[in-house]
C-alpha cells in the first residue's frame, strides 16, 4: 500500500463553541488538533490508508498532545520534529456561517529540509502539498520546495492545496508566483472557488479550470461548496453534486476532501473510469466533517461514508 506524506503545519485549533459568536465575543474555546497536512494524513489513516506528518511542533504540553494526536489516528510520526513552541490558531463561527480566524506562530515554520528521513519515501508513495503557512518566509518554506525538487526527481505523485489563508499572507504577489509554481508541478490540485479566480485571474468558473490545466496542472478539483466539486483534466470535466448537511463547523472540510481522494489514489489507484466514484467519496467526506467540531476530531469513519453513500 502507498503512504501519503503530507508537509507542513500541525496546530492547536482553539475552536469557540459560542454559538453565533467572533472572537471578540467569543469566552469559550475547546483545545482541538489542526493543521491542513495533518488533517489530510489523519483522514487517509482513519480510512485505512497509511500517512506520515512531516513537521514540527512545539517541546511543550501541546506538542505532546498534537503527537499523540497523530499517534492515536494512525500517522507516522518518523519526520515529526519537537522543538520550540506550539503554534496556535483561534477560530470561532460567526452568524453567517463564516469563519472568525486569527493565528499565533509557533515552531511550524522552523521546520527544515534536514530535518526530513527521505530514506522512508518511497517510489510509488504521494508527497502532500497543502500547507496554510509553509509559503510564508521561513525554513519551512524551503524544506517545501526543497521536498517539491525530490518529488519531482524520483517521479512521485504530487498533490496540492494551495490553502489561501488572507490573515497570513503579507505579499499576495509572491503567494500567487509560489503557487503557480507548485500547481506546474503537480500531479492533483485542489483549490476553492476563490482561490481558482486568485490564482488564475480568471473571473468565469470554465476559464479558470483552463488556466490551471494550462499550467500544467494533470488533475483540477475545484470545491464549491453544497455544489459539489468541479473536477477536470484535459479531456474531461464534470461537477460532482455533494450532499446536503446541517454544518456547525467547516473547519476541515477542504482537507477531508483531498484526504479522502488520496486515500483512494493511495489504495486503489488512479483509474479514470472511476474518477467520478472516488470524488463522491471525496465529498461526502468533506461534508460529514462539518456536522462536528473541530478538524481531526469530526473526520467521520470509512463505514460511515459508505453508509451514506449507500443511502444516496
Amino acid at each position: 500500500m502507498n503512504t501519503v506524506h503530507c508537509i507542513g503545519e500541525l496546530l492547536i485549533d482553539w475552536v469557540c463553541e459560542d454559538a453565533s459568536s467572533n472572537l471578540v465575543k467569543g469566552t469559550t474555546f475547546v483545545k482541538k488538533a489542526g493543521g491542513a497536512p495533518a488533517n489530510v494524513a489523519a483522514v487517509v489513516s482513519k480510512h485505512g490508508g497509511q500517512s506520515s506528518f512531516l513537521g514540527q511542533v512545539g517541546d511543550d504540553p501541546f506538542g505532546l498532545f498534537l503527537k499523540q494526536t497523530l499517534v492515536e489516528n494512525g500517522v507516522r510520526t518518523e519526520n515529526l520534529v519537537e522543538s520550540g513552541d506550539t503554534t496556535f490558531a483561534f477560530v470561532s463561527i460567526q452568524e453567517d456561517g463564516e469563519r472568525d480566524f486569527t493565528f499565533r506562530r509557533g515552531s511550524d515554520g522552523e521546520y527544515a529540509f534536514d530535518s526530513i528521513d527521505l530514506s522512508v519515501i518511497e517510489s510509488r508513495d504521494i508527497i502532500h502539498f497543502g500547507s496554510a503557512t509553509a509559503l510564508l518566509d521561513g525554513k519551512l518554506k524551503d524544506a517545501y520546495f526543497k521536498l517539491l525538487q525530490f518529488a519531482k526527481r524520483d517521479g512521485l505523485f504530487i498533490s496540492f492545496d494551495p490553502n489561501y489563508r488572507d490573515a497570513l499572507i503579507t505579499d499576495l504577489e509572491q503567494f500567487k508566483q509560489d503557487a503557480r509554481h507548485f500547481i506546474a508541478e503537480a500531479d492533483f490540485v485542489k483549490l476553492s472557488e476563490e482561490e481558482a479566480h486568485l490564482l488564475t485571474g480568471e473571473k468565469q468558473l470554465e476559464e479558470a479550470v483552463q488556466a490551471l490545466l494550462r499550467l500544467g496542472a494533470k488533475q483540477v478539483a475545484i470545491t464549491l461548496g453544497s455544489r459539489g466539486t468541479l473536477i477536470a483534466t484535459t479531456v474531461h470535466h464534470e461537477i460532482v453534486p455533494s450532499i446536503a448537511i446541517e454544518s456547525v463547523d467547516s473547519t476541515g472540510a477542504g482537507d477531508a476532501f483531498v484526504g479522502a481522494y488520496l486515500y483512494r489514489l493511495a489504495t486503489l489507484g488512479f483509474d479514470p473510469e472511476r474518477l467520478r466514484s472516488d470524488i463522491e467519496y471525496a465529498n461526502v467526506t468533506g461534508a460529514l466533517t462539518c456536522t462536528a467540531y473541530g478538524a481531526i476530531p469530526a473526520i467521520p469513519t470509512r463505514q460511515l461514508v459508505n453508509e451514506t453513500l449507500g443511502g444516496k
